[in-house]
């Protein structure tokens, strides 16, 4: 969460106890991290891969080294399920929507308002590395494990339920994840998200997420068919690297 707290505590002003939410802990997770060389490092670097270690002293007073691992960036990719659609013009907390609107036609521009989809989110990124490639990195790892893993996106159910679930659903809208994916993006990074295929939902409009105003946008992402795997993944994937 360092990177997190760094850029949307730190630098947006967001509340750290709305920064961290529920959602974290059924999410999963990736940290991009970047090997540098020690001297380059500056003190605000130094603080942060301090917290990071979570012990006081950095990975280069733990072992001799000429580079220090830190974390640059950061994403996450939440399951369904998820609350309705933000109202647009609405005022709210980072994603404090009510969650009690199951069943609730909830369509848009580009969601039927009842087919199953992931939410990408929570995109950071530390300054010093805005210009290398890690936003790329990250969004493409996110969805590309998505892609793969389809069945790894949906919550475990018991076999003959979902079947039932699926008859009744219209072969399966809601039930199976087929490659729908959202974004809550914020209006400056907006293009960020376009260039990586996002297209911007007119219905769901505008709104005001701790001040900073909020569009929907949704990519549909080719799924790898396959079968729920019989280990289940853990929600926390492996740290990437960035040199």
């Amino acid at each position: 969460m360092t990177v997190r707290e760094e850029v949307f505590v730190k630098e947006q002003n967001i509340p750290l106890e709305n920064e961290l939410d529920e959602d974290d802990a059924r999410s999963f997770h990736w940290t991009a991290y970047a090997s540098i060389p020690t001297k380059a490092i500056s003190p605000e670097l130094q603080a942060q891969n301090n917290d990071a270690n979570g012990d006081g002293q950095s990975s280069h007073s733990r072992k001799v080294s000429n580079s220090t691992k830190i974390p640059v960036g950061t994403i996450r990719l939440v399951p369904p399920p998820h609350p309705p659609h933000p109202t647009p013009g609405s005022h709210h907390q980072a994603d404090a929507l009510d969650v009690d609107g199951n069943g609730r036609k909830d369509s848009t521009t580009i969601h039927d308002g009842r087919e199953a989809y992931i939410k990408i989110g929570r995109l950071a990124v530390i300054p010093e590395f805005r210009k290398a490639g890690i936003s790329k990195l990250l969004i493409e790892t996110a969805l590309t494990f998505a892609k793969d893993n389809p069945y790894e996106m949906m919550p475990q159910r018991d076999p003959s339920k979902i079947e039932a679930m699926r008859v009744e659903s219209d072969g399966g809208v809601g039930v199976d994840w087929k490659g729908l994916v959202l974004v809550h993006a914020q209006v400056g990074v907006q293009k960020v998200w376009k260039r990586y295929g996002f297209e911007y939902d007119e219905a769901m409009g505008t709104w005001d997420e701790e001040g900073i105003d909020h569009v929907g946008m949704w990519k549909r992402v080719d799924v790898e068919p396959g079968r729920r795997k019989s280990r289940p993944f853990s929600i926390s994937s492996p740290p990437l690297m960035a040199t």
